[in-house]
């Protein structure tokens, strides 16, 4: 910063890490940072333990630095173009004295980010899983859409949901001008309610009215929006919210 640049810097050769406590009656010294290779992890779609005692963690992850506008020391930083994220799955023992982690499994090949799973199974085993994804085969208008987004926030044209269990991946594209923010899932209304069956809304830009709108898609017809809310305003790409039940909102009063 005394030399005039950014205080924050990306540097290619410090690994990624991963820190673990145990749940309960630990302190901050008893973390454990296990190390991978340089990357840039994304935000995460859940971890798990596991029958063997092994953390589960799902993930996008990308080799490039996502925070272009922050370059190396040298001045080095990606085309905004070249970074994609794959969604990854790392699988290793707590308990290892081995700080290093196993070669992670990639799942998908989708550049996607901002995942999310149904919130009853944070922490549990996973089904399903949501989240934005960019995919140019698309039909997006990028030569008229890409001039009014402005920057800082990566442009995904469209919701991804992966089954699991037969890892297809399901795409819900709300049109050639439209850009989406992180979904949020909302389960259907019923005790029984099975993991991932509900409803995904997310806020969506337009860039042909240069507003915003609400979209709320069913997980049972992925394919296309159940409702369209039109915003009378623009609001900036965000991310990060959550969906409360009314009646967990009585339970907490």
């Amino acid at each position: 910063m005394k030399q005039g640049g950014e205080h924050w810097q990306w540097n290619p050769d410090i690994p990624f890490y991963l820190g673990v406590l145990p749940r309960r009656g630990a302190s901050g010294t008893n973390v454990k940072w296990f190390r991978a290779p340089n990357a840039f992890p994304g935000h995460t779609v859940n971890a798990y333990e596991d029958d063997s005692g092994n953390i589960v963690f799902d993930l996008p992850l990308t080799d490039k630095n996502v925070f272009f506008w922050w370059p190396d020391a040298q001045g080095n930083a990606p085309n905004p173009e070249q970074i994609a994220a794959q969604l990854v799955r790392f699988t290793f023992d707590p308990r290892s004295e081995d700080l290093d982690l196993p070669q992670h499994e990639i799942i998908s090949g989708v550049d996607c980010e901002f995942p999310r799973v149904d919130d009853r199974f944070v922490g549990r085993k996973h089904s399903h899983a949501f989240f934005n994804v960019m995919d140019s085969t698309l039909g997006t208008d990028f030569p008229n859409t890409m001039p009014k987004m402005g920057g800082g926030y990566a442009p995904y044209n469209s919701l991804g949901h992966l089954n699991y269990q037969t890892m297809a991946i399901e795409k819900y594209f709300p049109g050639p001008t439209h850009f989406v923010q992180e979904p949020v899932f909302v389960a259907r209304k019923g005790s029984t309610t099975a993991e991932g069956d509900g409803w995904v809304i997310a806020l969506v830009n337009n860039a042909a009215t240069m507003a915003s709108e609400l979209h709320i898609v069913d997980t049972r017809n992925f394919g296309k929006a159940q409702a369209i809310i039109d915003l009378p305003i623009r609001l900036r790409a965000g991310l990060h919210g959550n969906w409360v039940d009314s009646q967990d909102l009585k339970l907490s009063t």
